[in-house]
């Protein structure tokens, strides 16, 4: 079937360079003269699936304490130091990345690439900050469990995944992070985050050649791991059957509602009839599920579809909440959505729509410096083709209706799936009774 086209424009990255040094950090350089600004962005290939069983929480730590101390400096005198320049410093962990950022003017450079160089290759790890970011993240942890939609998306991961290396939340659990001691943040710092297994890149107000000399100053003497890849983790099995999980919170007047399925990873090759496909479902405000479910019906103020895509597996997600009493019409309402687009296909309009939609706000993620490093290194970090920005729009353009369907009928799950409810116990096992084998689980 011929596709409907929404006129793309295309869109160029500005020039850059690609450059290996000795210690096999690989560099990207991007000259930008539109702002005075300098962005720095490291990602280290490593990240919660790299947490060993029961330390969960462990590189997410180790992040959060990367600027706590590095080099000659105090956590304090690496805040005075980069708040005094009025630049950023910035680490964090999330399940397959450890990055740190930094952006600073261009007066100031020499400043922000020391400070931005000794938290990644010099922290000091000082063990009143070590005790302090643990009793901190044990803290957010429980936080977390006041919040419904938070405990949703926390218990759906090992709902989901069950024991594999992504099915925690980067923070962790509280029992696992209060087991982690400091020297395996040492450690993990030292196996994970080394030159020949990172990407660093550098977008801004530089000239490639003398920016290139000075990174390769600062960090030649920043030695490799030397570790062999491993062969990474196995891709989720498909999601069989469908299965329901209540988490009890009796206290709530609303449930959080989540239905999920394995799916795809990102470098997969139907990632743009995927993402087209994901639009009109469930992407965007004119979407099928927004329209239906908040619109038409009342019985949300929101809900979304969404592809969470890693480099060797992927989820597929629809969330929402609604008013207890109505918790069993929202679930029913929401897959009468999914399946009838899943038979039927779109119409024209809204594959016009999407398309439209997609490739008009593309040239929008793409302004800033930081938005342009994180896009380069995502490139290179899920091997996705080199022109990927150039052909983006062309080739979301170019999905046909018969590629909607197809994906829809391949990767969007209605009857294999996993349905979680964070709600009360006993008005949630009546409302949900028939929809699949039944468990609850309290709260820890």
């Amino acid at each position: 079937m011929a596709s409907p086209s929404a006129g793309a424009t295309p869109v160029r990255l500005p020039p850059y360079t690609k450059t290996r040094l000795p210690n096999g950090l690989t560099v990207f350089v991007m000259p930008t003269r539109r702002l005075p600004l300098i962005e720095l962005r490291m990602v280290a290939k490593t990240g919660s699936a790299d947490d060993p069983p029961g330390k969960e929480g462990l590189a997410g730590l180790t992040a959060d304490l990367l600027t706590q101390g590095a080099g000659r400096r105090s956590a304090q005198e690496i805040a005075e130091d980069i708040a005094f320049v009025g630049g950023s410093l910035e680490s964090s962990a999330g399940s397959e990345q450890l990055v740190v950022t930094c952006e600073v003017l261009k007066k100031d450079l020499a400043t922000g690439l020391e400070l931005f160089r000794d938290v990644i290759v010099s922290p000091t790890f000082p063990d009143s900050e070590f005790a302090r970011k643990k009793d901190e993240t044990m803290g957010a942890i429980e936080a977390q469990k006041d919040d419904p939609a938070t405990v949703a998306d926390v218990e759906l991961l090992p709902f989901l995944m069950g024991s594999h290396p992504l099915g925690h939340p980067p923070i962790g659990w509280r029992k696992s992070v209060e087991s982690i001691a400091r020297d395996e943040v040492v450690a993990f710092h030292r196996d994970h985050v080394a030159p020949d297994n990172a990407l660093l890149a550098v977008v801004g107000d530089v000239d490639a050649k003398s920016i290139l000399a000075t990174l390769e100053k600062a960090f030649g003497a920043w030695k490799p791991s030397g570790r062999t890849a491993g062969a990474g983790y196995p891709p989720l099995e498909k999601t069989g059957g469908r299965r329901v999980l209540i988490v009890s919170k009796p206290e709530v007047t609303q449930t959080q509602i989540r239905l999920a399925c394995a799916a795809v990873p990102r470098n997969h090759p139907d990632f743009y009839p995927i993402t087209v496909a994901n639009n009109i479902l469930g992407g965007g405000f004119t979407s099928r599920l927004v329209n239906e479910i908040r619109v038409s019906q009342g019985l949300t103020y929101g809900i979304h579809s969404g592809f969470d895509m890693y480099r060797g597996t992927g989820t597929f997600a629809v969330t929402t909440f609604t008013r207890n009493p109505t918790l069993r019409k929202c679930i029913d309402e929401t897959l009468k959505v999914m399946k009838q687009l899943v038979s039927q296909g779109p119409s024209d309009e809204e594959l016009i729509k999407a398309k439209r939609y997609l490739t008009g706000q593309f040239p929008l993620s793409l302004q800033a410096p930081d938005a342009l490093a994180a896009r380069l290194l995502d490139i290179e970090f899920y091997g996705l083709e080199p022109s990927y920005v150039e052909t983006f729009s062309a080739k979301i353009d170019a999905v046909t209706m018969d590629d909607v369907r197809r994906v829809l009928r391949t990767h969007f799950c209605v009857d294999d799936l996993r349905l979680l409810v964070v709600s009360k116990p006993d008005l949630a096992k009546a409302a949900l009774k028939g929809l699949g084998p039944l468990e609850v689980k309290e709260m820890e």
